[in-house]
């Protein structure tokens, strides 16, 4: 397929002029598209020599010129990754952890289960590992797309790709794009989350510009090739399998819409406003239908997890009866002033996991050097951070770059009604909702009305919204500067823009002349103090802690003031650049370059910050992370089926990073954003209280207790626990309670190896009324993660409990081949009432979501491959037409 520049023809030439509008696609999006596509479409169906001759060389060489620089820079950043070694990232860690047990069956059957022994007793699988057994799916275009290059090089460059394919749609400068596209993927939350190890929020941000993109082609009337692409973007977003990234998208996309929509109105262009927005449903149901798998189980899921409430809920609860709580949906909100660090980067301190001031420059390390006693400075140590916003830890700063937020504020002047409003009016909102608690009116109207979003929390995430927005805003404004054609006109917009910036500047010096510059651990500290009621104790740690406190604050405000002095040095290179070329002193070309330059070594130097050399190592040095240690080996030697509960780090940690127990064991605990309902449930009025919830502790099997040495650094010890319940038991008693509150009461001083407890709605399933039998029993055959099986004797009917977790959606049991109704026991386990007699007990694991859904994934994925031969093919219908 060939895609040359368009060839000026008269007006005899194009008698008809809906021929004239889709004949041929502008120059920069055609040449882009050809790069990934078009031209493997062209040598398949041309002979190569006439493919050399036509093809426009000179108008893929800034496309070309694009993909070296975006692959250059990616190596040049993540180097050690090209040299073998590996990113140390805590929460990918945590999910080896927690994928462990899915692979061990893997190797075992040749494919993932869909449940997970590996942690919390037990759970769906789908949001941690899952196969894809979709034959025609679409995935090769993410191989084009990232070149195969390795992590994470291939995240940045899949952005930065994305990114300039937005450009080119937009008909922005191809250089300009670059400059965008650089700006974009290297925005400093990126580096900051992919060291986290938060892979999948990195390729949903990468991915989101390609779909708007792809939806801004359907917007220019390119509707063939912006309903194709719009699929498979959709499609690449949903898969990323990050919904609160893909939920920001969608609000980015309604506001988008919505400024077209106005105008589009005013045009009384109804058939363009039917058609686009009939293909966008179609587009989105074709990614929809492609996801159905992921989307299907997910729904499902997310309905028995905390994101769907519980019946337990109150006010010291992370969730409501539908969702997440506000305090639990509200933490890591930034205060009011915290936005700013997008333009100013240690505005509020940076980061607090790192020294952002220099040890031989900071007041506060000096503070603690010579504290006396030396031990108090050793304890205030701890409280070194200097950090002071909203969310209380961070990793670093969400900074845009001074630069591309200076050419977004001239934006506001320069910029026409269909980009510059929709821009403006996301922003601000995403700002006032990254507020959260701070701003708690606003926020907590939209948490109780805006659909689906009480099932996230973490406002100060949204700030990847305005992130995106200001890299396409001063993308779009840097291209209209250049293209302006009454550079008098121009300097003029381009002063009220100057004032609008000047502003900004005004307000971040005025939140710096009024701040406390105190962070939460601070206030803490000075209030811990301020109570000792020990007067010589008081007066003791009083001055030091002073000190030390404003020390900190001294650091802090230098840092605020010096990246005010520093965004204001950056920005002199754009205005500088920008007058020269209004006067016309300069051409475009050296306004790019300069522009360019600055704007990348703005971002990238507080990039290296946050990723270095440091963070990444020998690949075989992340293997020890999971070295068995002595406790380990000893639990291993034994073959039977048991649950351990790991206690080293606390109860607390236990369940909210306690992954890596899972790699080796069947844990209690573990690490997940979404647990089951009830089964947090069960941490927090239970687990949480160990050792006073041994009752629950036995009934889920929990054989070994791991805990903390008893001398400083000395390894964990391994306590048997005799009372561990096994796999299944028959009870001589059942307790029947009428509310879930009822039931989590009872389990506190149930003898759960003797009874159990039942809501009063399944009372009529517990058909058996555990009659004592001394030669009943019940035992275990195989636990095969999706398919379980018992034996069972009795001489009288029973009822057995399973130290297996409910869950409704999918699993059956049967008895000797025959459904039995599955009883909710013990809050969290199954219950199966057991006739007399020997009998084989299977339970098995086959959820609808997942099985139902696979028809349509396949489906859908055909109806895009058709999407896009439809789109090349009319390429070539009105190429043909028009030679």
């Amino acid at each position: 397929m060939i895609v040359r520049r368009p060839v000026l023809r008269t007006k005899r030439q194009y008698k008809n002029k809906t021929l004239h509008k889709k004949a041929i696609l502008d120059k920069n999006i055609c040449s882009f598209i050809t790069i990934f596509a078009s031209e493997i479409t062209f040598i398949c169906l041309s002979e190569k020599r006439k493919f050399m001759k036509k093809m426009n060389w000179k108008a893929l060489l800034p496309h070309f010129i694009a993909v070296v620089i975006f692959v250059v820079v990616a190596f040049m950043f993540c180097k050690p990754a090209s040299e073998g070694k590996v990113l140390q990232q805590h929460d990918v860690t945590q999910w080896k952890g927690m994928a462990q047990n899915c692979y061990d069956y893997k190797d075992k059957h040749g494919h993932f289960p869909l449940w997970t022994n590996g942690m919390f007793s037990g759970m769906p699988s789908y949001q941690i590992v899952m196969d894809g057994d979709n034959p025609v799916n679409i995935s090769i275009f993410m191989q084009i797309i990232s070149l195969h290059l390795p992590k994470p090089m291939n995240f940045f460059f899949i952005a930065c790709i994305c990114f300039y394919f937005l450009s080119q749609v937009m008909r922005i400068n191809p250089y300009i794009g670059i400059m965008g596209a650089l700006g974009y993927a290297y925005a400093t939350y990126n580096p900051i989350i992919i060291v986290a190890g938060h892979d999948t929020k990195m390729m949903a941000i990468a991915y989101l510009p390609f779909l708007i993109g792809s939806i801004l082609l359907i917007f220019r009337k390119q509707y063939w090739w912006g309903l194709a692409l719009t699929a498979i973007s959709a499609s690449f977003l949903i898969q990323a399998n990050h919904m609160q990234i893909t939920y920001y998208g969608f609000l980015i996309v309604s506001a988008m819409s919505l400024s077209y929509l106005i105008i589009w109105i005013k045009e009384k262009d109804f058939k363009h406003i039917a058609l686009t927005f009939g293909l966008l449903i179609v587009g989105a149901g074709a990614a929809i239908g492609y996801n159905a798998v992921n989307l299907m189980t997910t729904y499902e899921y997310a309905k028995e997890t905390i994101r769907g409430g519980s019946v337990l809920s109150d006010k010291n609860s992370k969730t409501t009866a539908t969702g997440l709580s506000k305090d639990y949906a509200f933490s890591y909100s930034m205060y009011k002033a915290e936005p700013l660090v997008l333009m100013f980067p240690y505005a509020f301190g940076g980061s607090s996991a790192y020294l952002e001031v220099a040890e031989d420059k900071s007041k506060a390390i000096k503070a603690l050097q010579e504290m006396n006693p030396p031990q108090l400075g050793q304890q205030l140590q701890n409280y070194l951070q200097f950090y002071w916003g909203g969310i209380g830890n961070t990793s670093g700063p969400p900074y845009a770059g001074a630069i591309i937020c200076f050419l977004a504020l001239l934006g506001l002047v320069v910029l026409d009604d269909k980009y510059r409003w929709w821009m403006l009016g996301i922003s601000l909102m995403s700002i006032m909702m990254s507020w959260g608690q701070f701003f708690e009116g606003f926020n907590l109207f939209l948490l109780n009305h805006l659909p689906m979003y009480n099932k996230f929390r973490a406002p100060s995430m949204i700030m990847v919204i305005p992130t995106f927005v200001m890299c396409m805003m001063a993308m779009a404004s840097f291209d209209t500067i250049l293209k302006y054609e009454d550079k008098e006109e121009l300097w003029k917009k381009l002063k009220k823009g100057f004032i609008i910036a000047g502003a900004v500047f005004a307000l971040a010096f005025l939140v710096y002349l009024s701040s406390d510059f105190m962070g939460e651990a601070d206030k803490a500290l000075a209030k811990q103090v301020s109570q000792i009621q020990d007067q010589q104790q008081k007066s003791m740690l009083e001055q030091p802690v002073h000190t030390f406190i404003s020390a900190l604050k001294d650091d802090r405000k230098d840092l605020f003031l010096g990246s005010i002095f520093r965004s204001f040095l950056f920005i002199i290179v754009p205005v500088l650049a920008i007058y020269l070329f209004v006067k016309k002193k300069i051409n475009s070309l050296i306004v790019i370059v300069a522009v360019a330059l600055f704007a990348f070594i703005d971002v990238m130097s507080i990039d290296v910050k946050y990723m270095k050399e440091e963070n990444f190592q020998d690949d075989n040095d992340t293997e020890t992370t999971f070295k068995k240690t002595d406790a380990d080996q000893m639990i291993l030697k034994d073959t039977g089926y048991y649950r351990v509960f790991n206690l080293t780090q606390g109860a607390q940690a236990a369940f909210n990073q306690g992954a890596l127990n899972s790699y080796y064991h069947k844990s209690v605990g573990g690490y997940h954003p979404a647990k089951l309902s009830i089964y947090q449930d069960l941490i927090e009025h239970q687990l949480y209280n160990f050792p006073n919830c041994m009752p629950v502790v036995n009934m889920l099997n929990a054989k070994y207790i791991v805990t903390p040495g008893q001398a400083q650094n000395a390894p964990p010890m391994v306590q048997i626990n005799p009372n561990a319940l096994g796999a299944c038991w028959f009870v001589k008693g059942i307790v029947v309670k009428k509310t879930p509150n009822e039931i989590m009461d009872c389990l506190t001083t149930l003898d759960t190896k003797d009874s159990a407890v039942i809501s009063e709605d399944d009372k009529a399933l517990a058909t058996a009324s555990a009659q004592a039998d001394s030669t009943a029993k019940i035992s275990l055959v195989k636990n095969d993660n999706d398919f379980i099986e018992y034996s069972s004797s009795s001489t009288a009917a029973q009822f057995a409990v399973f130290s297996e977790v409910y869950y409704k959606e999918g699993w059956k049991a049967y008895i000797d081949g025959k459904e039995t109704p599955i009883v909710k026991t013990n809050y969290v386990l199954r219950g199966l009432s057991v006739p007399a007699g020997n009998h084989k007990i299977t339970f098995e694991f086959k959820p609808s979501a997942y099985y139902g859904s696979m028809k349509t994934s396949v489906a859908a994925s055909g109806l895009m491959w058709l999407m896009l031969f439809a789109a090349i093919g009319q390429f070539f219908y009105y190429k043909r037409k028009n030679a």
